[in-house]
């Protein structure tokens, strides 16, 4: 029997970290793991990331799985049949809701060849949460913010990733506040980092106590859908030369995008990169809360690299494509890099298509 684990959570909130700490763990036993990524866009950092650990890994793009069950249903049997898992872990875009209704019911039902969700996690960053649960103003509109809270709404176990970047009062105030938003639900507070925390996940999911509810959300598809297409995407495939190491340019890059999206007023959603050289692989994050999460160093990776960049902000598609035009032409000149775009697309998503109940 195949154990489906779906994963949900605002974007930048940790999911792919989690998934391959938690796919670790499971080799480590002798149990074959398979991953679904999933996506608006097709030019995915988090795929490539996932079959950089040299992990199966198929991907839904082009729609988050609420609008793309079938899809979904066809990448699972693929993945079955190429990879033969015992476990697959599949994770949403950071701004899909509704799971109940238009994936977890469907596969229930074995729909399309489907395979019965064992779990359902939400994940979300401590410190938004925190914000959230202190009555603070959050980057956000309220319509986005309503897709974020109704992701949290849905499952029954509640992910609170990213722990340790919290101070110590920080993470007392979240211990009391969290249970009393939340008293139905099941709490971890973790870092995806440690792989103790990633532990009690994934034991939890396994003993039963993240099971997918029965019951379908009673979503406004009218605000989701205004919340979807108040974001905007941005992803582009680029190689990159430079007379130098290029790791000081990378990093230099994150601040500069960061930056050029901050000063147009566009909340930062997630901003990745995934770099590839010399038959290394290096991935750095932003999140809404302005800092780069990725604590690992970069590793050497040559002179020539390929560049993926996935950026999602709330804002205009155009004017977030002018923002990472201007960073790269920033960081160029200060780094003497120059580049060529392989791909590129830019845009807002659809609006989500609302299953029958």
């Amino acid at each position: 029997m195949i154990h489906l684990h779906l994963v949900n959570g605002f974007l930048g909130s940790g999911k792919t970290t989690a998934i391959v700490a938690a796919a670790r763990q499971h080799l480590a036993r002798g149990q074959r793991v398979g991953v679904v990524t999933n996506d608006q866009g097709r030019y995915l950092v988090d795929t490539a990331f996932v079959r950089a650990q040299q992990l199966p890994v198929v991907q839904v793009a082009g729609g988050c799985f609420c609008c793309n069950y079938h899809d979904l249903a066809q990448v699972l049997e693929r993945l079955q049949a190429d990879a033969r898992p015992d476990v697959i872990y599949a994770e949403s875009v950071g701004s899909c809701a509704d799971l109940v209704a238009t994936v977890v019911q469907p596969l229930r039902a074995l729909e399309a060849g489907g395979i019965p969700p064992t779990s359902l996690s939400a994940f979300a960053d401590a410190r938004l949460l925190l914000r959230r649960l202190r009555g603070q103003p959050l980057p956000f509109s309220d319509d986005v913010i309503y897709i974020w809270d109704q992701q949290l709404a849905e499952a029954e176990l509640l992910v609170i990733n990213k722990m340790d970047l919290l101070g110590e009062d920080d993470r007392r105030a979240l211990q009391a506040l969290a249970p009393a938003r939340y008293p139905e639900k099941r709490l971890l507070l973790q870092s995806s980092l440690r792989a103790e925390d990633v532990a009690v996940w994934v034991q939890a999911i396994e003993a039963g106590e993240a099971a997918p509810p029965l019951a379908a959300l009673a979503l406004d598809y009218g605000r989701y859908g205004a919340g979807e297409q108040q974001l905007a995407w941005v992803d582009q495939a680029l190689v990159i030369q430079t007379p130098q190491d290029v790791r000081p340019a990378l990093s230099a890059l994150l601040g500069a995008l960061d930056e050029a999206v901050r000063r147009r007023g566009m909340p930062v959603g997630h901003i990745k990169l995934l770099a590839r050289g010399d038959g290394r692989v290096a991935k750095l994050s932003l999140t809404a809360m302005g800092e780069a999460d990725d604590r690992a160093a970069l590793p050497p990776m040559g002179r020539e690299i390929e560049l993926l960049v996935n950026a999602r902000v709330q804002g205009d598609a155009a004017a977030l494509r002018e923002a990472v035009t201007e960073a790269l032409q920033a960081i160029g000149a200060a780094h003497g890099l120059t580049w060529r775009w392989k791909a590129e697309q830019a845009f807002h998503p659809k609006a989500p298509l609302a299953r029958p109940r």
